[in-house]
């Protein structure tokens, strides 16, 4: 008996330190998590709080126990509290939950969300200036729009009131030349009013058309043309140009292609009217060619190359790069000794692009410059 007695002492010994050693691990635990932990009797009062609680509601080295924290909480409560410490006002999220072990009624957690809090708090802050922002920049964008626009319709119906003068002059001063006889002299300056005239038709043109394009307003219109009589009308709008100059201008359609074909032909025009004006400006003596010819035909389709090529001043590669920018020339001087708008070359590429082709030059400074886009034009039936 006595040694079944000492059997038993012993093993509760080992019980008992083996309890106290979890205790004590579990005390250990329990103080090194960072959400606070309190266990509460029926009356409210705190039967343990692990280190971050106390480090939330009591100043250093206090302890809760034995404290009366609040009447008992309904099991699953959850709340926010806003506690006073030594670096402010802490928000600190506290969730109680039943707990039936000897004399305790309750275990509460809390859990520090002061930065959570202030994050969020940031968050709405920013959210909300980046609204007022927005708002102002939607302001802004619909006010430069409106400027946009009626600086679009003020350059549109002065170009008009211009355009239609200029026209007048520029016919008038054609039929004295073609239908007058006129002296050496006269007649020089009969043509310098026409070449005048036609470059600041030209001009006007690229104004009115580069204000439509900025504005959306222009299309696509279709219809049935001659490729021989299109290049012939270029050509002779240019030729006034030459007329100071040692500059030849010339025409060329390859035979392959169909007499008439169906695409945008005013389009085209201003386009080979563009490059071929360029080409002359930019030619002090020489010759200018524009040209077509057929690369492929098949379903009453026709696929054709368009260039101007000229055996002018050439254009380097850093310009090259930049010359189809509205507004832009090859360099400063380019403006100052042959004037233009640098408008010209934009139009004409956003002209191209409608047609489904894509502008290209092929150049090199002092050897001229070729100027050539491909793009498919429709074959009417009669003519195929």
């Amino acid at each position: 008996m006595r040694r079944h007695i000492q059997l038993m002492d012993k093993s509760l010994s080992r019980s008992n330190r083996k309890l106290l050693t979890t205790g004590k691990n579990l005390l250990r635990i329990l103080n090194s998590t960072a959400d606070g932990i309190m266990i509460l009797d029926a009356t409210g009062h705190v039967l343990f709080a692990n280190k971050a609680a106390n480090g939330l509601f009591c100043k250093k080295d206090e302890d809760l126990t034995g404290t009366m924290f609040g009447s008992p909480i309904a099991d699953g409560h959850k709340t926010e509290l806003q506690l006073l410490s030594e670096n402010g006002v802490r928000t600190v999220e506290m969730h109680v939950s039943s707990l039936e072990y000897e004399n305790a009624a309750a275990v509460v957690c809390l859990r520090d969300i002061t930065n959570h809090v202030d994050m969020q708090e940031s968050l709405k802050e920013s959210n909300e200036a980046l609204l007022k922002l927005n708002e102002e920049l939607v302001k802004a964008r619909d006010e430069a729009l409106k400027q946009t626009k009626l600086k679009g319709q003020f350059v549109a119906n002065i170009s008009h009131e211009i355009r239609t003068p200029l026209t007048g002059i520029a016919g008038l001063a054609d039929i004295l030349l073609t239908d007058c006889q006129l002296d050496e002299e006269a007649t020089e300056n009969v043509r310098l009013i026409l070449q005048s005239s036609n470059q600041l038709l030209l001009i006007v043109n690229d104004i009115l058309d580069f204000s439509k394009l900025e504005a959306g307003h222009i299309t696509l219109n279709e219809g049935e043309f001659r490729l021989d009589c299109l290049l012939d009308e270029v050509k002779d709008a240019v030729l006034p140009a030459t007329y100071q100059k040692d500059v030849t201008v010339t025409t060329e359609v390859d035979g392959e292609l169909p007499i008439s074909v169906v695409g945008d032909c005013q389009k085209l025009r201003q386009s080979l009217l563009n490059l071929a004006h360029n080409a002359v400006k930019f030619t002090p003596n020489g010759f200018v060619k524009i040209a077509a010819e057929q690369l492929h035909a098949q379903d009453h389709t026709v696929g054709v190359k368009f260039s101007v090529e000229d055996s002018g001043i050439g254009i380097s590669k850093s310009a090259r790069d930049k010359i189809f920018e509205p507004f832009v020339q090859a360099d400063g001087s380019t403006t100052r000794d042959y004037g233009g708008t640098g408008l010209g070359l934009s139009i004409t590429k956003h002209f191209i692009e409608m047609m489904k082709g894509e502008l290209r030059v092929d150049s090199e400074p002092g050897d001229g410059s070729t100027f050539w886009f491909e793009i498919d034009l429709k074959v009417p039936p009669h003519a195929a």
